[in-house]
């Protein structure tokens, strides 16, 4: 007698079967996909009704196991009542094809918005859907265990598993809106054999076109190269027409055990198809933007963006200064702002302040307007005559010299330990880090160019003696040209986020406390020199700061001086015990 019952094992509805310790069945149930859970103590299988039907056709007498109410409440007496079913009875169907919910407690989504649920194209093990925005059916859905809210694509991402789409058609009361490519274990594995096939892209000679089939590990490692986007037309990957390209091609299909099909002429990659990263950052942001402004304010937010573009502003102040302004305009109600006045900006800035939003976001408000006015209307007189949001002043976090040591002591990664040895060594950003390369390090000079900094300022900076040997081993090591830290990818500078994670993992094996970063050690730096006697304005140099005032707040953080200071209360108290001791 084979026995049935449903289970919840890792996350997901299971089908688990009980039975007497034999060989041949254990066997037959391999065969048919079943997996032993060491938790439960039993084999289990997908709660679907394909291995229901499955288990029908193995085992011709079967009884469901069901688990009755007050039993469940005794932890002392835990008997099950077994309820003998014939296979494809009425019961079996209820117990394991459907599930019985309540409807009166699920929001319901009103039908005039059924027709716009929007299945998208898969991503990765998720499926993804667009529907409109209410507040109860938005809750409920992210209840569901394995949705998740995508705030960068607007989206609902749901993992491709029959409970989970079980549970989200019921919710949004359309059956078959999701479709039946659950996500499986070969395929997470990269298992499934293809092609990936290179191509001429006709409409741009510098780029080529990839095409790979629907496999998640493949389409995940693809989109982290670098300068990669999906073109819907060609449906294929578009990707730069570089040597370096080739490689990470070849060296993902030599880990997928895919076939690689070259259609390319003879020398058709050149390294100088390299892209311009400036031009692809700008690009994406710019693409980003266009999709937030709204058709009638497109004259004005279209002119500011050119305007800071054609003065060389970074994309990172494109970004900002374009969204604190979009977010301005909004509240007004998508007006002219023309015709704004003192008082909208004051006011606005108002109920900023009462969101709890930052000082810094005022101020970037403040410095939008002023470039819109003043750049872009020709208003030079233009000025906002409130004052300027208070900033918090906040001293940064600094590491003592032994908790340096402490970190790098703690890396055994050769790689992982010279990113931060020249963090702090140097005083350098974590951009300026990830960005360096192997020309800008004047080995014989002991110093390092920093190109592009913050500001588009470019700095020369110490090379610390004890790092050289450190840099020589290390480039022999990795045998680098360009990029000093490459990253997982030919031809890429290493991840930011990768070096902060670096730092996070010393500072674990390193048993310290403080909340410290990559940044945390430029601060140190700046702090140990300053203990040190060197003078401030040095220092402000080799940071790279404009002002002598951002270098100042260092004085606040030195020891020497302050601990040589005598609190008025310690002085009290010894003149008190003086006297004492003379009487």
């Amino acid at each position: 007698m084979i026995h049935l019952k449903k289970i919840f094992h890792k996350g997901e509805d299971r089908i688990a079967v009980f039975f007497p310790d034999n060989a041949a069945l254990n066997k037959q149930l391999h065969t048919a996909g079943a997996v032993w859970s060491k938790t439960h103590k039993c084999w289990h299988v997908e709660y679907s009704k394909e291995k229901y039907n499955l288990l029908q056709k193995i085992f011709p007498d079967i009884n469901i196991i069901k688990e009755d109410a007050a039993t469940a409440e005794s932890a002392t007496n835990s008997s099950l009542q077994k309820i003998s079913t014939a296979p494809g009875s009425q019961a079996m169907k209820n117990q394991f094809l459907s599930e019985q919910d309540e409807k009166d407690n699920v929001p319901q989504i009103p039908e005039k918005w059924k027709c716009k649920l929007e299945v998208h194209k898969d991503v990765g093990k998720y499926w993804v859907l667009n529907l409109p925005y209410i507040e109860e059916v938005s809750k409920a859905l992210l209840k569901i265990k394995g949705v998740y809210w995508s705030g960068k694509d607007k989206v609902y991402c749901i993992f491709r598993n029959i409970a989970v789409k079980t549970k989200v058609e019921a919710l949004l009361g359309v059956a078959n809106l999701l479709p039946s490519n659950y996500y499986s274990v070969e395929e997470s594995r990269g298992e499934a054999t293809g092609e990936m096939i290179i191509e001429k892209y006709v409409h741009d000679r510098k780029v080529i076109k990839l095409s790979v089939p629907p496999i998640s590990q493949v389409i995940q490692q693809v989109k982290r190269w670098s300068c990669v986007h999906y073109n819907k037309t060609e449906q294929a990957y578009i990707l730069p027409a570089t040597p370096d390209m080739l490689v990470n091609i070849r060296v993902l299909a030599s880990q997928t055990g895919m076939r690689v099909i070259d259609k390319l002429p003879p020398r058709y990659v050149r390294t100088d198809y390299a892209p311009n990263i400036k031009k692809i950052r700008l690009a994406i942001v710019l693409e980003n933007l266009q999709k937030q402004i709204p058709v009638q304010v497109q004259t004005y937010v279209n002119a500011m963006m050119d305007y800071l573009m054609a003065m060389n502003y970074s994309d990172s102040t494109l970004r900002t200064y374009t969204q604190a302004f979009l977010l301005f305009l909004k509240q007004q109600n998508y007006q002219n702002p023309d015709d704004l006045t003192e008082m909208d900006i004051t006011k606005h800035l108002s109920k900023m302040m009462q969101q709890g939003l930052s000082a810094s976001t005022g101020h970037s408000l403040v410095n939008a307007l002023l470039f819109y006015y003043r750049i872009v209307l020709k208003r030079s007189y233009y000025e906002i005559s409130i004052p300027r949001p208070k900033k918090e002043k906040r001293l940064p976090a600094v590491l003592t010299m032994a908790e340096c040591y402490n970190i790098f002591d703690s890396i055994t990664n050769p790689k992982h330990k010279l990113l931060l040895l020249l963090g702090y060594g140097a005083g350098l950003r974590l951009s300026e880090i990830t960005n360096l390369q192997w020309r800008d390090i004047l080995m014989a000079e002991f110093k390092i160019h920093i190109k592009e900094a913050k500001g588009k300022k470019d700095r020369m900076v110490m090379l610390p003696y004890s790092v050289v040997s450190y840099l020589q081993a290390y480039q022999e090591i990795y045998k680098g040209t360009g990029w000093v830290f490459e990253g997982q990818y030919r031809g890429e500078s290493y991840n930011p986020r990768s070096v902060q994670q670096v730092m996070q993992v010393a500072i674990k094996k390193a048993g310290l406390d403080k909340k410290a970063s990559v940044h945390t050690l430029r601060h140190s730096f700046a702090t140990h020199l300053l203990e040190a006697g060197t003078d401030i304005r040095y220092i402000q140099g080799l940071l790279g700061h404009n002002s002598i005032k951002t270098t100042t707040i260092y004085t606040h953080l030195t020891n020497n001086v302050v601990n040589k200071i005598q609190s008025p209360l310690d002085n009290m108290m010894n003149q008190v015990d003086k006297q004492k001791k003379l009487r």
